[in-house]
């Protein structure tokens, strides 16, 4: 799974493909690799007359793909806020949920892939959830989710909400960076 946030940073956009299926009005692939991955809607089956968003990955090699929304921070600054939503994986090498807090330059002052916690193999629906506190550094605020690999990863009922400072941050905040330089004689 992918653990850093400047991973993110560089995500290929594709607009166009000819494995995609209908994208979700909103939503946007992206990814290392989205061109490996198909990526849609299609009937769902966790509610009546549901639809379920779907990653599935293509006979071609590795990275990951992703769909995905950026939006603009200024309503959510200062505020703790929680993604939640439903997966449920198919012999997914890795699928995960992911938030990530944009400042000015691209720098990131917010981060969480589900990188220790990401779904792998076959799995029933399962709620997932990332809370990251929104600095007022935050420009914008990109989510979506992920399929590392192979498999197929499908997504229901994502919501966006503020909670309380009583509910855990589950992510890591903008990267403490040392003061000055250091072993820069490389003995240690």
């Amino acid at each position: 799974m992918i653990r850093r946030p400047a991973f993110f940073l560089g995500l290929v956009l594709l607009a166009g493909h000819a494995h995609a299926g209908d994208l979700p009005k909103g939503w946007f692939r992206a990814g290392s690799t989205p061109a490996a991955y198909d990526m849609g809607v299609q009937a769902g089956d966790r509610h009546p007359g549901d639809r379920n968003a779907y990653i599935r990955s293509l006979p071609k090699d590795g990275g990951f793909g992703t769909l995905m929304q950026t939006i603009d921070a200024s309503a959510y600054r200062g505020k703790r806020m929680r993604l939640s939503g439903y997966l449920r994986a198919r012999d997914a090498t890795s699928a995960a949920m992911w938030m990530r807090l944009d400042g000015s330059g691209q720098r990131v002052v917010g981060f969480d892939n589900m990188g220790d916690r990401s779904l792998h193999g076959t799995t029933d629906w399962k709620r997932c959830e990332i809370v990251l506190d929104v600095p007022d550094s935050a420009r914008t605020i990109a989510f979506g989710f992920l399929l590392e690999g192979k498999g197929e990863v499908l997504a229901d009922d994502f919501r966006l909400e503020e909670v309380g400072k009583d509910v855990p941050v589950t992510g890591k905040g903008e990267p403490a960076l040392p003061v000055a330089p250091v072993n820069l004689d490389f003995v240690q």
